[in-house]
């Protein structure tokens, strides 16, 4: 009798763990599921190519590291900017279907550079890339700002940048492997990386019905009046600003690296920085992420903004210290968990209902600090003494934490008029 009773007890056990995972595979659960794989799979596509497209203009066209450089910023700001105005529309129309869009240009463009013989077209191709996959990103936060519960918010936002950054750990090492074959290989195997996100998503994401864009008092907004939100203005100051700080901080420190050696202390620095970087991120984003909410974000991201200072003094001492220079990348890397999801957050919390994407895509303006970075670093260490760079940085990440403060004190009542 015993037996039978303990056996019933395990059945039921087993019953409800089955229930449980199929409640959490299933419908919404499922369609964030499918969407972080996807986000993941296409910053590996990315980062197969991104970081050999200096070598493939130079080997296939001969073109000089100058127009080099000009070109892929051209390219990479273009993606930014255009990505706006794709992700206003996106507001319009129903998400899914402007996701599977996004990718099938983001597969179109990788498959077009290796069949091409113009160097033109390889950089306007890879605008295009560029803007699909900024724009997949920007409608992604979008789907996740309309779907989920704000206590969920957080942890979302948090894996997904995680997901991101695993991304840019995996995709480069597999682009390295993938040249020493071909020089076109990278572009193919990145074009692989959107099939799987393009079936997954036609299968398993739901649509979201698209929402009527109104205030708090019903009345009906355009994505012009964004322009007269106070509080995303200051939002998207703070992350340019951080951005600037955090969004191509590696390109900035061998930049250091070289101006106070040589390119062996720039390559050794970078070797530690980079998987110090990922290692932290990969780890610990998710348990950081995960703990901000609306009534503590001012406080964490203020813990951030000295992560960053405390991050960036280490840097400006560690001289050819490598283990110096490892303990600071962990410590800047702290500010940057906080800062990544935080960012995100305070957007979410202004948005109204029907704009999320266009205030998203505004807020994605900001990463064109990260691509003035390089520009911003060379004209510091030519104009002032090397350390001075790291102040400039502690300036700068400090006025975006006063941004953040000045978009947080705009009532939301005001922020429209």
């Amino acid at each position: 009798m015993l037996n039978l009773k303990h056996i019933f007890v395990n059945i039921l056990k087993t019953h409800n763990k089955m229930v449980s995972l199929a409640a959490r595979f299933s419908g919404k659960q499922l369609s964030i599921s499918v969407l972080l794989l996807s986000s993941l799979l296409l910053t590996v596509g990315r980062g197969l190519t991104l970081p050999f497209m200096t070598i493939y203009l130079s080997r296939q066209y001969g073109m000089p590291l100058s127009e080099i450089g000009m070109a892929l910023t051209i390219a990479l700001t273009a993606g930014v900017v255009f990505s706006l105005w794709f992700g206003i529309l996106a507001d319009k129309f129903d998400k899914k279907i402007y996701m599977l869009l996004s990718i099938v240009i983001f597969l179109g463009g990788f498959i077009a550079i290796p069949l091409v013989n113009s160097a033109v077209l390889v950089v306007v191709f890879y605008s295009l890339i560029n803007c699909a996959y900024s724009v997949f990103a920007t409608v992604l936060k979008g789907y996740f700002s309309d779907t989920l519960e704000i206590h969920q918010k957080p942890k979302i936002f948090s894996l997904n940048y995680t997901c991101a950054n695993i991304g840019w750990t995996v995709g480069p090492p597999i682009g390295t492997l993938a040249v020493l074959y071909s020089t076109n290989l990278p572009f193919w195997l990145s074009g692989l990386t959107a099939i799987i996100p393009f079936i997954v998503i036609s299968r398993y994401v739901h649509s979201v019905p698209v929402a009527p864009s109104r205030s708090n008092d019903g009345a009906v907004l355009s994505p012009r009046q964004m322009l007269k939100d106070k509080a995303l203005m200051y939002f998207t100051l703070s992350a340019f600003l951080g951005s600037l700080v955090f969004g191509s901080f590696a390109a900035c420190l061998s930049q250091y690296a070289i101006a106070i050696s040589d390119s062996d202390l720039a390559q050794k620095v970078v070797g530690v920085v980079l998987p110090v970087n990922a290692f932290v991120v990969v780890v610990f984003q998710y348990m950081v992420g995960k703990r901000i909410r609306p009534d503590n974000i001012k406080k964490l991201m203020g813990y951030g903004t000295l992560f960053f200072i405390v991050g960036l003094a280490g840097f400006m001492i560690s001289g050819d210290n490598l283990l110096l220079w490892g303990v600071s990348a962990a410590v800047f890397t702290l500010g940057e968990l906080i800062f990544a999801p935080g960012e995100y957050m305070l957007v979410d919390n202004i948005a109204p209902e029907g704009l999320k994407a266009s205030y998203f895509s505004a807020q994605q303006l900001g990463w064109l600090g990260g691509a003035c970075t390089p520009l911003f670093t060379g004209l510091m260490l030519t104009w002032f003494p090397p350390s001075m760079l790291f102040v400039a940085l502690m300036v700068a990440i400090a006025l975006a934490y006063l941004m953040i403060v000045k978009g947080m004190a705009v009532k939301p009542q005001l922020a429209l008029n």
